[in-house]
C-alpha cells in the first residue's frame, strides 16, 4: 500500500488561499481581487504542480469522500493524514450533479469570466485555455499536459487568438484538469488561464455535443433497466448455521426413535395377545380333556337328583288331583 506524500512543507503554506493581489478589494465569494487590472490576474505562474505518479496514495479519506482540491493544485501539506482523496477522478465515482469532484457546490449560472466551480444546469466537459504561445507542437503539448488528468476527446487550437479548447470524456476529469493546469506553463514561457468553455458555435461541435447527451441518456436508461430485474428478485434466506442443522438432525432422530418404539410396543401387544389367546385355548382344551374322563359319576349324580325331583313333583300332583276328585264325589 502506497501512502500519499507531503506535497509541500507545512511551514511554507500561507495563512489563507488568496491569489496574488491584483486589485484593491478581495471578493470572498468569487475568490478574486476587484478593482485592479484583469490582465494581471494570471500573470504569475504557480509555485506548485501535482505529480500524479508520485503524489497519489492512500489517505484517511472515508468511502465517498471528495478529492482534495489542494492535491490537484499540488500544494497539500497533510499527505497521508488528509481527510480527502489523493487520486484522479474515476468513472465509478458517485457523481452528485450539484457538486464538483472536490465537493464544492455548483451555482445555477456561470460567473461572468467562466471561472469558478461551474453550473449544475449543464454538464460541461470542455475547457477554454488561453495565454498560449503558439508553435508547431502546441497540439502535442496540450495533449501531453492535459492528458495526465483524464481521457482527452478532442483538442481544437485557434492560433490567431492564442487559445484552445480541450474536451474530456468525463466532466469530473475536466474539473480536476481545470484546477491542476490553471496558472501552469507548457513550455516555461507562458502562464495558462483555464476556464469553462461556452457553447461552441460550430454546428458540427453542437451536433456532436447533442449526440453525446443522447448517448449518455441512453446508457442511463439501459443501466436502470438492467438493475430493475435484480431489485424484483426475492431475497435469499440466510444460510443455516451448523448449530441449526445439528438441532434439526437431532429432532429427526428423536422422531424416528419414537416411531420405532411405538411400532415395537404394538408388536409386543400383538405378541402378548397372541400368547394369551394360545394359553387360554390350551387351558380350555386341557379342561375339556380332563372333564371327559371324570364325566360319568358327575352326570350320574346329577341324573339321580333330577329323577328324585321329578318323582316328588309327580307324587304331589297325584295327591292334589286325588283330593280334588274325592271332594266332587261328596
Amino acid at each position: 500500500m502506497k501512502y500519499a506524500r507531503l506535497q509541500v512543507d507545512p511551514d511554507d503554506v500561507p495563512d489563507d488561499d488568496r491569489p496574488p493581489q491584483t486589485g484593491h478589494t478581495f471578493n470572498i465569494w468569487y475568490l478574486q481581487w476587484a478593482g485592479g487590472d484583469r490582465s494581471l490576474r494570471n500573470s504569475v505562474k504557480s509555485k506548485y504542480r501535482v505529480n500524479i505518479a508520485e503524489d497519489s496514495g492512500e489517505t484517511q479519506a472515508k468511502r465517498g469522500s471528495p478529492i482534495c482540491l489542494f492535491f490537484a493544485r499540488g500544494c497539500c501539506y497533510k499527505g497521508a493524514k488528509c481527510p480527502y482523496l489523493h487520486r484522479l477522478p474515476k468513472e465509478t465515482d458517485n457523481v452528485i450533479p450539484t457538486k464538483d469532484c472536490f465537493g464544492r457546490d455548483k451555482t445555477a449560472d456561470y460567473k461572468d469570466d467562466m471561472s469558478g466551480v461551474g453550473s449544475f444546469n449543464k454538464v460541461n466537459r470542455t475547457l477554454f485555455v488561453s495565454g498560449l504561445h503558439v508553435n508547431d507542437d502546441l497540439d502535442e503539448q496540450l495533449s501531453t499536459h492535459f492528458g495526465e488528468f483524464g481521457s482527452v476527446d478532442s483538442i481544437r487550437v485557434l492560433p490567431s487568438k492564442m487559445c484552445a479548447f480541450v474536451r474530456f470524456k468525463f466532466e469530473s476529469e475536466a474539473q480536476f484538469a481545470k484546477e491542476a493546469m490553471d496558472c501552469q506553463s507548457l513550455n516555461g514561457n507562458d502562464v495558462l488561464s483555464v476556464r469553462w468553455a461556452n457553447e461552441d458555435p460550430n454546428p458540427n461541435a453542437q451536433q456532436s455535443a447533442k449526440r453525446d447527451i443522447e448517448n449518455a441518456a441512453l446508457e442511463t436508461v439501459k443501466k436502470l433497466l438492467k438493475e430493475e430485474p435484480r431489485a424484483k428478485k426475492p431475497k435469499k434466506s440466510a444460510p443455516k448455521t451448523e448449530s441449526f442443522k445439528k438441532a434439526v438432525s437431532e429432532e429427526k432422530q428423536d422422531k424416528q426413535l419414537d416411531a420405532v418404539k411405538d411400532s415395537q410396543e404394538v408388536v409386543d401387544e400383538d405378541e402378548q395377545s397372541t400368547l394369551l389367546g394360545s394359553a387360554r385355548l390350551a387351558a380350555l382344551n386341557r379342561l375339556s380333556s380332563e372333564t371327559k374322563g371324570k364325566d360319568s359319576p358327575i352326570r350320574a349324580e346329577i341324573a339321580d337328583k333330577e329323577n328324585a325331583a321329578q318323582q316328588v313333583s309327580q307324587n304331589t300332583s297325584n295327591a292334589f288331583f286325588a283330593g280334588y276328585g274325592s271332594s266332587e264325589e261328596d
